[in-house]
């Protein structure tokens, strides 16, 4: 039996934190013991009246709202609509056929913006909408808003940044936005603030202010809108009259009994859950010191003195911040991204705005803790972090000064992509050599620290092609492994001059001339044992569709004289690999390239009639970009279902002795040896296949097309992907563990 999973270490409270044990009773109380309506007028109804009314005191004390209203909501973004709504209503009654002008920060959460449109478009406003740009630091541009503000009616602001931890200076935008004759109204989101920085929102004139209550250990759906006293008010919910007219509908009375239960904490003066500023800065500068020590080349996004304590935004030079996340999610624990998923790799709209490089961005990483942290906490977060380091060496990600001697294995062939392209490692452990295919410099460190870590002889560095679209990685691989590459003279695409071969241990890999999609092209041909067994093709033969033709040194004939050339050297089930991978079909075989693509089988037939299928060419390559095609064969099971496959095809397989379930786990290596799948289903032999050798595994042929496999990953994408690549390759009992092992746990 193995060893249980690792307990949770939830590093991610900027996103939603737990509920404090005291809110949580609180919250039972009310929903079975104190549960009456604060509308109600007998006693019951009374009593929840006063629970009701004793919260909205402890909120304006806490932050300071004086004679402005307390509206209790549902969170922060029903909060945002009605002080937006408020603000245009306003504005729109007061335009005179004017042109108005809304500010909102550069770095500001989505939220707002959207919600300014919306609103805009909605009241018929036609106001300009323009955002506040913001410096290194994430401060605004206190220079900007001056300019625009004397037509500016509504100007939105963050106390605290959800992203970054940037904190606003709130009493100089004050003196700047309500300090001069025009005075316009101010919407200041302070979600992130309560409990990490001191607020008094009267004092600051600020106008309207949104807090949510499940970022700051009460339950979600709760929250609160401040209104200064005078600034224009419009219900968003009218109805039933609760909340003095201004919020109707039933009050979320057990959300706010545990409000109340938190913000007793806050206030207390002596024995509260939260911690004061300077533990909070001890805690954070113990979290850095557990980063640089498996990432001693981390750089942070936002820093002190501009941030509040809570929030680390780093990113490491050569990562993206999935690669983190994988890493860090399988050891159970849990940060996110500094920004939204999309299915590219993500950038964070907050960081470019900071004019961030472009991989500080996309590499971003949000490590974010609440003002409840204990010490004890903390220390079980640094412990859990530094055991990462093992990790990363042992997977070459990270190269330190004393070399892991616990090295993961790499042998045959490893993709690596990046958002559509594609890098190929063809790897003798042996002979300790490899050669490097169509490198991409967003993964030339990844490349170059596996090269290192390993101490391979790098017999070549290959281009199919001159890329068009991106700069090959090779001249920086170059200068990167220096002492590991030969000093012989090679051409244009690294092809060792005068070598009609390369012999990298027990690969042989020649060359096949392919103009047409570009004139210098060739397809490098990779026979093992005297097996043909692989074909890099460049971006003349994709999985699915073909390079484009319609550029301007493409050739047509040339094609179809590279095509039918390749159709005498390619052997039917060689696995053919392009450095374009649009649909994420991984790789194609050329029997398959001649049944997907009937324009291709016309071409070799009427190879004089080739000019008219150039069109078609284009239109099929255009789909291929935009389709993500679904592969029948795959079934997806739930958690249980998998546990119930699993003891279905060990009964078949012992009554009738068949090969019983393979269970691939389909996770990166070093997400495989940072949470070993074992943890989640033990007893079980688990074949280790990370998504960058599924290739490579598949051109062992070890396996028939009637073996059952389940694939996992981390939640079911990955593994998914893998699942349909099987599917299209023939294999007939395919099933992906949906959810992955996020549900598992």
């Amino acid at each position: 039996m193995s060893a249980l999973p690792n307990p949770e270490i939830y590093l991610d409270h900027n996103a939603t934190t737990p509920v404090l044990a005291c809110a949580a009773t609180a919250a039972q109380y009310a929903m079975q013991q104190s549960f009456g309506n604060p509308s109600s007028s007998h006693a019951t109804g009374i009593k929840a009246k006063v629970q009701l009314e004793q919260t909205r005191q402890l909120a304006r004390e806490l932050i300071g709202a004086g004679q402005g209203d307390i509206i209790f909501t549902s969170g922060a973004t029903e909060g945002i609509q009605v002080a937006v709504l408020s603000a245009l209503t306003a504005a729109r009654a007061a335009a005179a056929d004017q042109p108005v002008l809304l500010l909102y920060g550069a770095t500001e959460h989505k939220a707002v913006p959207q919600s300014l449109e919306h609103w805009n478009q909605l009241l018929g406003l036609n106001a300009e909408i323009k955002a506040i740009p913001v410096d290194q630091h994430g401060l605004l541009d206190q220079a900007f808003i001056r300019e625009h503000l004397p037509r500016c009616a509504l100007v939105c602001t963050m106390a605290v940044n959800n992203e970054t931890g940037v904190a606003q200076d709130l009493v100089a935008l004050s003196a700047l936005i309500k300090g001069g004759s025009h005075q316009p109204l101010w919407l200041v989101d302070c979600v992130q603030a309560l409990g990490k920085t001191a607020l008094q929102l009267e004092s600051l004139r600020v106008d309207y202010a949104p807090f949510s209550g499940h970022k700051l250990y009460a339950p979600k759906g709760i929250g609160f809108l401040y209104t200064r006293s005078g600034a224009p008010y419009v219900p968003l919910m009218a109805g039933g009259g609760q909340e003095a007219g201004l919020r109707s509908g039933t009050e979320n009375l057990p959300g706010i009994a545990a409000l109340n239960a938190v913000f007793r904490q806050l206030l207390a003066k002596e024995h509260s859950d939260f911690v004061g500023s300077d533990r909070l800065w001890q805690y954070r500068s113990e979290l850095l010191a557990a980063l640089k020590t498996v990432f001693p080349q981390l750089v942070l996004n936002s820093d002190a003195p501009y941030v509040v304590p809570t929030t680390l935004n780093f990113s490491v030079p050569g990562f993206a911040s999935k690669d983190i996340l994988d890493l860090f999610d399988a050891a159970a624990i849990r940060v996110s991204a500094g920004s939204a998923c999309s299915s590219k790799i993500p950038s964070s709209f907050v960081l470019n705005a900071m004019g961030l490089e472009l991989w500080r961005s996309q590499g971003a990483v949000r490590l974010s803790f609440g003002p409840a942290m204990t010490a004890e906490e903390c220390t079980a977060a640094c412990e859990r972090i530094r055991s990462l380091k093992a990790v990363v060496d042992s997977c070459c990600l990270v190269l330190s000064d004393a070399q892991s001697t616990d090295l993961q294995p790499i042998d045959g062939l490893i993709q690596l992509k990046h958002e559509d392209l594609c890098s190929y490692l063809l790897v003798d452990a042996k002979a300790k050599c490899l050669v490097v295919i169509d490198p991409v410099q967003s993964l030339a460190s990844r490349i170059a620290q596996l090269v290192q870590g390993h101490q391979l002889k790098v017999i070549a560095i290959l281009d199919t092609h001159l890329h068009k679209d991106h700069h090959s990685a090779r001249p920086e691989l170059c200068a990167l492994l220096a002492n590991f590459c030969s000093a012989d003279s090679v051409d244009v695409l690294g092809w060792p001059e005068q070598q009609a071969q390369v012999q990298c241990g027990r690969y042989q890999l020649s060359r096949v001339p392919t103009p047409g999609h570009s004139p210098e092209a060739v397809t490098v041909l990779v026979t093992e044992d005297d097996v043909q067994k692989f074909a890099f093709t460049g971006d003349f033969i994709l999985p699915g569709g073909t390079g484009r033709l319609d550029l301007p040194d493409a050739d047509t004939t040339a094609f179809v004289q590279s095509l039918q050339r390749l159709q005498q050297r390619l052997a039917p089930h060689s696995l053919v690999l392009s450095s374009h991978d649009y649909a994420q079909r991984f790789f194609t075989r050329w029997d398959l390239v001649l049944q997907e693509q009937p324009v291709l089988q016309s071409l070799l037939q009427q190879p004089d009639c080739c000019n008219s299928w150039t069109e078609q060419l284009l239109a099929q390559h255009e789909w291929l970009k935009q389709q993500q095609k679904h592969f029948c064969g795959v079934v997806e099971v739930s958690a249980s279902d998998a546990k119930a496959l699993i003891s279905h095809h060990e009964l078949q397989a012992l009554l009738q002795q068949q090969k019983t379930l393979q269970i691939w786990d389909v996770r990166e290596t070093y997400e495989q040896v940072a949470g070993a799948l074992e943890n989640y289903i033990p007893d079980h032999r688990i074949e280790h296949v990370p998504l960058s050798g599924l290739v490579q595994r598949l051109s062992e042929g070890q396996l028939t097309t009637q073996q059952a496999i389940l694939l996992v990953c981390r939640s079911g994408n990955r593994s998914l992907l893998a699942a349909r690549v099987l599917a299209r390759a023939g294999y007939q009992q395919v099933y992906n563990l949906k959810g992955g092992v996020a549900l598992l746990a």
